[in-house]
């Protein structure tokens, strides 16, 4: 729906309560000149003091840098408690946000798209449509990186 600047996108995500952050497979596998997708996504964890449903193999990985709370979930569990009255114990209230980092673009746009009663955020390097918000276009992995970097360093001031 609509493309934010990381800038942007930190005091959008700054300004809201029940974020949920959801991590994929490429969190993994994604690999910056030696800083994973992965500690992007402890980071953005950390910042927002927001739990991660971590889908994959992620929450070991997670844990170790220092994210707090993180429950091995399936994706596709926290989008169906979502079309219900919440009573997951990975957070008391229902979602307000979700964040998405880690899913290749189809699947994040169809997660996306699925989800109803909260706005969708997903922190990849391909601008995805049926999100409420999405980074811009990276045309390079280093350009996706900076996005990141900015991001994370918004996150952090006041």
């Amino acid at each position: 729906m609509s493309v934010k600047l990381p800038q942007e996108l930190a005091e959008y995500l700054k300004g809201q309560k029940n974020i949920l952050l959801l991590t994929g497979s490429l969190c993994d596998d994604v690999d910056f000149n030696g800083k994973k997708l992965l500690n992007y996504a402890a980071e953005v964890s950390i910042k927002l003091n927001a739990p991660v449903a971590a889908t994959a193999n992620t929450p070991i990985g997670l844990k170790a840098r220092g994210a707090k709370s993180v429950k091995k979930m399936w994706v596709a569990e926290v989008i169906n408690y979502m079309r219900h009255p919440w009573q997951d114990p990975i957070m008391d209230q229902k979602p307000e946000v979700l964040v998405f980092i880690g899913y290749p673009p189809t699947v994040a746009g169809r997660l996306a798209s699925a989800v109803q009663e909260a706005d969708t955020v997903v922190l990849g390097n391909t601008y995805i449509e049926e999100a409420t918000y999405s980074l811009p276009q990276s045309s390079s992995l280093r350009q996706w990186q900076q996005s990141l970097e900015q991001l994370i360093q918004a996150l952090s001031t006041p």
